[in-house]
């Protein structure tokens, strides 16, 4: 079972080094769906930040930015064991994705 904001290793060869982990942002109530919706994590050498958008996270002694423009669905098998989790930052991973689909912050 993956809980929301659960970081997994990114289970694409291409792009790793830039998206090195995927945060899963799908609520509970879709798990018994195939699919989890996640959004990468990337390095700041591959991202000109914006501070509302792309938020700052520590994953594994690395900050990576949260990109929710790159928003994929990622089929439960390939995410296998959870590295973090965010839920710790659930308000500013909501604010991002309110920021994509509203275009303002709640």
């Amino acid at each position: 079972m993956t809980r929301q904001f659960d970081v997994y290793p990114n289970p694409s060869r291409r792009g790793v080094e830039e998206r090195p982990y995927l945060v899963t942002i799908q609520a509970s109530l879709w798990d018994e769906m195939m699919t989890r919706l996640c959004v990468p994590l990337i390095d700041e050498k591959f991202l000109r930040p914006q501070e509302r958008l792309n938020p700052l996270f520590p994953v594994k002694g690395r900050a990576l930015y949260f990109h929710p423009l790159e928003i994929v669905g990622v089929p439960v098998r390939l995410l296998r064991q959870p590295v973090a989790n965010l839920e710790e930052y659930r308000y500013q991973i909501i604010g991002a994705l309110d920021l994509v689909f509203c275009g303002h912050m709640t």
